[in-house]
């Protein structure tokens, strides 16, 4: 008897590779969904943390902010239009501790104040926008009303290329389909036309107030305040911080001498300042009124304890620190204190001396754009 024999179609048989690809990518999927939501939760949870912060250190206490995704939503009411360009200015710039040094988690704001206590009240369609000028790149974001708008700031954008200042445009506008106001395409054009002059900065439209923060040359500072000043056809110009790059540099410079060659002490694992820094903190407050813009007071520890508790005690001396300098007279809406705990240390934490030099606190300028 002759036995047949039964051979499968080769189409009909899986090599080994899909059959260990397979269910690798399901398992890679059904891990990516598992965990975006606790991830997603712990980015808003940050963001939301990090803006009531930076409302509380802004003295800001009428105003709330509200979270969804990337964006921040600031309410209350406003007892001025300054306060209301505080408090949005303070969470902007606002920066929470990251795995390496720190991070802005606040990347796009939404005003919803209630203006009543001004007698004032809706300004307009929601269409805001934020120009920003980086390390050498022009981002365009926020609102456009129509696609023919948005298409003449785009081009009009890479008429600024000018390197190394512009070097690329980065177009992450949008487009919400609101009424056209008369001036709106102006007032976009302004925008653009004064950050592209600095070396970092934001020009912004929000809430019919315009706004510009800039680092540029010092001899470039005067013409370009004098034209984010004039009048604009479509609601108010706003706060206008233009910082020459040289006052930035020798704040900077007086600062890191004055804390390198002298320690702001301690009291051993606290945040009570040492009796024998008074000195120092006058001097210190002296060099901070010189300065421009806002300044952070970044605190540090040795990498002794918990990370968390290196963070918190870092955090309450850069507060400590911060409240000593408004004794002085320095205005508190120019000071941010943040904790960075045992991060970016400048010496081993293996020795005793190491450990000394890591402990210590840094002024800084916040920079436009950071």
């Amino acid at each position: 008897m002759r036995t047949r024999k039964v051979r499968r179609a080769e189409a009909e048989r899986l090599p080994f590779v899909p059959y260990a690809v397979v269910p690798l990518a399901a398992f890679g999927f059904l891990l990516l969904f598992a965990i975006w939501p606790f991830a997603f939760g712990v980015v808003q949870a940050t963001a939301q943390r990090t803006a009531s912060q930076a409302l509380v250190e802004a003295d800001a206490s009428w105003a709330r902010s509200r979270v969804s995704g990337q964006w921040i939503t600031l309410e209350g009411r406003p007892p001025s239009r300054e306060a209301a360009d505080a408090a949005v200015d303070a969470v902007r710039k606002a920066r929470a501790p990251a795995l390496f040094g720190s991070a802005r988690p606040v990347t796009r704001i939404r005003e919803n104040f209630d203006w009543s206590l001004l007698g004032e009240g809706a300004v307009g369609p929601n269409t805001d926008w934020s120009f920003r000028v980086a390390d050498g790149v022009l981002t365009l974001d926020g609102d456009m009303p129509n696609t023919e708008i948005r298409q003449e700031v785009v081009a009009a954008a890479r008429t600024k290329i000018d390197p190394p200042r512009v070097i690329s445009i980065q177009d992450s506008l949008s487009i919400n389909n609101e009424p056209v106001a008369d001036g709106f395409l102006e007032v976009a054009m302004r925008g653009l036309n004064t950050v592209s002059k600095c070396d970092r900065g934001v020009s912004a439209f929000t809430t019919n107030r315009f706004s510009l923060d800039c680092e540029l040359p010092g001899a470039e500072a005067a013409a370009t305040r004098k034209l984010a000043l004039e009048p604009i056809p479509l609601g108010e110009v706003g706060a206008i911080n233009v910082i020459s790059r040289e006052a930035v540099s020798s704040c900077e410079s007086s600062l890191e001498e004055l804390l390198g060659d002298a320690r702001i002490e301690f009291q051993s694992s606290s945040a009570v300042i040492g009796a024998s820094s008074a000195g120092l903190l006058d001097d210190v407050a002296e060099a901070v009124r010189a300065c421009p813009g806002s300044l952070r007071i970044a605190g540090y520890t040795d990498s002794t304890c918990l990370p968390e508790t290196n963070r918190q005690l870092s955090q309450a001396r850069a507060e400590a620190v911060r409240n000593a300098l408004i004794a002085r007279g320095v205005p508190s809406g120019r000071l941010v204190a943040t904790g960075y705990g045992d991060a970016s240390p400048v010496a081993p934490n293996s020795t005793a001396a190491g450990r000394a030099q890591n402990r210590r606190i840094e002024i800084r300028v916040i920079r436009v754009s950071e």
